[in-house]
């Protein structure tokens, strides 16, 4: 890598998901001391910080070091990163299907109501060292299956016995079922960590899906005065929102699917998140932004959208 580096003489570099990945002080300082003296940016698209899934001594490294870092969630997360650096940027997951997301479909042509997609995540260690939210989200999945047992349609790993269980499914089919039904209820893992959702959110509001979802802070602010999506902080309360939603007329549904989709297009689309992540970290890094200027955009941000 410092071979590749030194020869290709980068400006801005960026690392995504370091994880275990072996990563020590002498790589990171040897790559911002080639001649070009790029920008280190670390993207951490994951929530670490808790005792049942602690950063790793790489991440660590990579949060002294790195000029910026970019994290999906703020709060308790955030004040972990900040631990080790002070220039710290939020870039929310975007819809990273988009590629692949086709026009939305009439509400009367949709195959299903209601569906849910996620995995059922277990630990060996008992229910003490599994991802914050899991027990919450099996609770909830446990409960919402029985009571729309003719509606729901449950797609991920691990729900063998729930009612509606279609099994796994592949991260590029999520967007057959989504663009064929008219909403998603979801239970997000991290429930504590304010800002925080996965690619899940923009992926169903890009296929015009009707969005209904466990509540985090600071929702309110990026959907403010979205009537396609529902936020909620017990299994009743997604139960009125669904049965509200259920209830309205197709044409009602319809518009709040368009709205849905033009929603996520022009917030959460790859394009739009990742010219704001780079303008964010050129922001903070006062690095002369010329180069940037003259270039056609795409060459700017489809090696981010790659990644």
């Amino acid at each position: 890598m410092i071979e590749i580096a030194n020869e290709f003489l980068p400006e801005l570099i960026v690392f995504f998901h370091i994880s275990k990945f072996p990563v020590n002080d002498r790589f990171v300082l040897q790559l911002k001391n080639i001649r070009s003296k790029p920008v280190i940016v670390y993207d951490e698209g994951d929530m670490y910080g808790g005792w049942s899934k602690p950063a790793t001594a790489s991440m660590k490294v990579m949060f002294r070091l790195a000029d910026v870092i970019s994290i999906r969630g703020l709060g308790h997360w955030y004040e972990t990163v900040k631990k080790y650096s002070n220039n710290i940027v939020y870039t929310p997951h975007s819809n990273s299907l988009l590629r692949w997301t086709r026009n939305i479909v009439p509400v009367e042509l949709k195959c299903d109501k209601l569906i849910f997609i996620g995995n059922r995540v277990q630990s060996r260690l008992g229910n003490l060292r599994r991802l914050p939210g899991a027990r919450g989200r099996e609770d909830f999945v446990k409960d919402i299956c029985k009571y729309f047992s003719r509606e729901l349609k449950l797609y991920g790993r691990d729900w063998t016995g729930f009612h509606g269980d279609q099994g796994k499914i592949g991260f590029h089919q999520q967007i057959d079922v989504c663009v064929n039904s008219i909403m998603q209820v979801s239970y997000e893992h991290y429930p504590n960590i304010p800002y925080y959702f996965s690619t899940r959110l923009p992926i169903a509001l890009a296929s015009g899906q009707i969005y209904v979802c466990h509540y985090h802070q600071g929702y309110e602010n990026i959907f403010k005065g979205c009537d396609f999506i529902y936020f909620f902080n017990s299994t009743k309360e997604a139960i009125d929102i669904i049965n509200y939603l259920l209830s309205l007329d197709s044409i009602v549904l319809y518009q709040k699917s368009l709205r849905a989709k033009m929603f996520a297009d022009r917030m959460l689309s790859p394009e739009i998140i990742w010219l704001d992540f780079l303008n964010n970290v050129l922001a903070i890094t006062d690095v002369n932004t010329n180069i940037y200027n003259e270039m056609p955009k795409s060459k700017i941000y489809e090696p981010l959208i790659a990644q």
